[in-house]
């Protein structure tokens, strides 16, 4: 959470005051947002590494649905090119995020209630774009896709992202949106 608001602050003062572009890549890594985008991205390689090798891998954090869900997301792009699709991504979505009951209200601070947030889907995004970086003719989609997402995320449009579980979803007639 904190190197979240720490990226926010460092993006949003970099649009009203040029002057902070000298210093821009020291305050994003001073953010720690990279550091935890890089333990990502190194645990999923791990668990894709671990599956290729034939051996099991159990991915669970203390809820369920946060850094499983990041996990479980990023290495079954890694290792399934379907979920590197259009469709495929808009699958993986939603069976390991709105399906698994992802918190998006909770998590991404719209209940007013700021002490669960924590940016685990956007991080995942995140991750997403980083790869699409390093192995830019895997993915099917391109950056404006993920923008996109991230950007409906917090628009309320959709009802995908505008509640806590399934059954939210299902109670407030949220696929109907």
């Amino acid at each position: 959470t904190k190197s979240y608001k720490a990226m926010f602050n460092i993006i949003n003062d970099l649009s009203t005051d040029n002057n902070n572009a000298k210093h821009f890549y020291s305050s994003i890594e001073s953010s720690l947002w990279l550091t935890h985008i890089s333990s990502i991205i190194k645990a999923s390689y791990l668990a894709s590494n671990t599956l290729k090798h034939g051996r099991n891998v159990l991915v669970h954090c203390s809820d369920g649905w946060d850094r499983t869900s990041q996990i479980c997301s990023l290495v079954q792009l890694m290792v399934d090119s379907y979920y590197r699709t259009i469709s495929g991504f808009c699958v993986l979505v939603e069976k390991e995020w709105v399906c698994f009951g992802h918190n998006f209200i909770r998590r991404n601070g719209k209940c007013g209630d700021d002490k669960d947030f924590s940016p685990v889907f956007i991080q995942f995004l995140d991750c997403v774009y980083q790869l699409m970086q390093q192995f830019p003719t895997a993915f099917e989609f391109n950056t404006q896709m993920i923008l996109f997402i991230a950007g409906e995320v917090y628009s309320g449009k959709y009802g995908t992202f505008g509640f806590n579980c399934e059954k939210e979803i299902e109670f407030y007639k949220g696929k109907q949106r």
